[in-house]
């Protein structure tokens, strides 16, 4: 059982421990605002600290939008879970002490994770217990997305993808075509009226895009900017056609209307030149992306993109690895010494 601290302690203290504690394995970042006098949001949007209860680096965050309870993952085989939007956050017993790096749930109750050594593990009753389930590889897993119950993907080093489907009691690799590090993995939902799930996107080192149109085979896609060896480390798809991906970029996100075959870019100027490490999109106009220097940026129409700041945010200066909303007025971001954000709009 972790420590439970009062929300003053939370509010004052603990932006100065992430400046103390600084950058982690991120590039230095520097303090202050995160955009620029044109490029910055405040009045609509409130950002709040929640605690924790750790110091560790955490990876993702992934919340049910049915039910709003979500998890954690981290560093030294960390998961935590709320029920009550973040009010509280408690610790869960992976039984593992590797490096989590993603969660995926399909409702309150089934979920997955992934992590270094190729490790898999799996629950069936919100995490009140968690057993591991036979990946079939050792490589470290980067990224995660399920379909259903019973259809997987899991995405990592060397290019590395791998395929279940019944529910992780056993995996097949899938063939990339590419021997570079795969950082993310993301499948968008089906038309209204279908329910297969099989338009999917994988992105990695040196601009890495690959795409399946049926779950099984995944070709090369190529952005339309003169990439060569920037990552791309975050993808997401709000329909099978229009999509986002967010890397090593300078000021800018990629984006597609017509499910990759071109790939162009928006304006990110409140990213600077620092990485993106992640985006979600809660529909096809709202969307959020976050990364170094504590950034958090919005769009709310899919394309034009502007920075978040706060008194809160302008006290956070490490990285943010993950984020995740509930709908378009609620969500999370978490990042190095334990960091979690509230990101709520103001009625």
């Amino acid at each position: 059982m972790f420590r439970k601290f009062t929300l003053i302690w939370v509010i004052m203290v603990l932006p100065l421990a992430v400046i103390m504690f600084g950058c982690g394995d991120d590039e230095a970042s520097p303090s202050g605002p995160i955009g620029g006098p044109d490029d910055t949001l405040s009045a609509e949007w409130d950002i709040t600290i929640q605690n924790s209860g750790v110091e560790l680096t955490l990876q993702e965050v992934f919340f049910d939008p049915v039910s709003g309870n979500g998890w954690i993952v981290g560093n030294e085989g960390l998961i935590l879970h709320t029920t009550d939007r973040g009010e509280t956050w408690e610790k869960q017993d992976s039984g593992e002490t590797v490096t989590f790096y993603s969660a995926h749930f399909v409702d309150e109750n089934e979920g997955w994770i992934v992590g270094d050594g190729g490790i898999v593990i799996h629950t069936a009753d919100g995490g009140t217990s968690w057993e591991k389930q036979n990946s079939g590889v050792t490589e470290q897993l980067r990224g995660l997305f399920f379909a259903n119950s019973s259809e997987g993907w899991a995405v990592g080093k060397g290019g590395l993808i791998i395929y279940t489907r019944d529910g992780g009691n056993s995996w097949d690799p899938q063939a990339s075509g590419v021997n570079l590090d795969l950082e993310a993995i993301h499948f968008a939902p089906p038309p209204p009226g279908e329910v297969v799930v099989d338009h999917g996107w994988v992105v990695g080192l040196n601009a890495t895009i690959r795409v399946t149109t049926d779950g099984t085979r995944w070709t090369k896609q190529v952005p339309s900017r003169d990439l060569t060896d920037e990552p791309l480390y975050g993808v997401f798809f709000a329909n099978e056609n229009k999509g986002w991906a967010v890397g090593k970029l300078g000021p800018a996100i990629l984006n597609s209307s017509n499910g990759g075959q071109v790939w162009g870019s928006s304006a990110a100027v409140a990213a600077g030149n620092k990485n993106l490490y992640d985006i979600f999109f809660i529909n096809a106009a709202n969307g959020w992306a976050v990364g170094s220097g504590g950034k958090i940026l919005h769009s709310p129409d899919g394309g034009l993109w502007q920075g978040i700041e706060t008194e809160v945010t302008k006290g956070v200066t490490t990285p943010l690895w993950g984020v995740s909303f509930v709908d378009v007025s609620e969500g999370w971001a978490v990042g190095d010494v334990g960091v979690i954000l509230h990101i709520k709009q103001v009625q």
